[in-house]
């Protein structure tokens, strides 16, 4: 009965252990943010938005001078003119808002469509790797407290998306 017992421990140590050898782990976001594709995506992004970003810049700069030339004349100055700058602060800040809220929401809309036009080719660097190394489950490396460096394939999904 001893030996029986041994040699179903065995065989579960063993099973287990080639079993281990196909469960990997994957950080998906990580592997697409590390990727070529997105740093020109970014490098466009920054090109694209660089003349929003400096106006935005301006507007905010105006709307500070305005608001510290108010706080410096406080009692000082006539009360229209005083009414005048709150009104002239008052549009600075309000269109900084209104155009930074509508960069953000465009910046938003593009990461969108750059994620959605990566995740046919994340897939397809998955699906490879999957099929070459017989690998049986993919988890989310976030989701692990601890995985081993050798089961980690984000590095090899990133190569695999560089190379598409």
């Amino acid at each position: 009965m001893k030996i029986k017992g041994t040699l179903i421990l065995l065989m579960l140590v063993f099973s287990s252990q080639a079993f281990a050898d196909r469960f990997r782990v994957l950080g998906v976001q990580e592997a697409l943010l590390s990727s070529k594709a997105a740093e020109d995506f970014r490098a466009s992004m920054e090109r694209e938005f660089a003349a929003e970003e400096r106006a935005l810049i301006e507007l905010e700069r105006q709307a500070v001078a305005v608001r510290d030339r108010i706080q410096q004349n406080q009692g000082l100055i006539p009360d229209q003119e005083m009414e005048q700058l709150h009104l002239q602060f008052q549009k600075a800040f309000t269109e900084y808002q209104t155009r930074g809220e509508a960069m953000a929401e465009k910046q938003i809309e593009r990461e969108q469509e750059f994620l959605t036009s990566m995740r046919p080719k994340l897939d397809q660097a998955i699906r490879s790797l999957i099929e070459n190394e017989n690998i049986d489950v993919v988890f989310a490396k976030q989701a692990t407290v601890y995985a081993s460096g050798t089961i980690d394939i984000t590095p090899r999904v990133i190569e695999l998306l560089n190379r598409q």
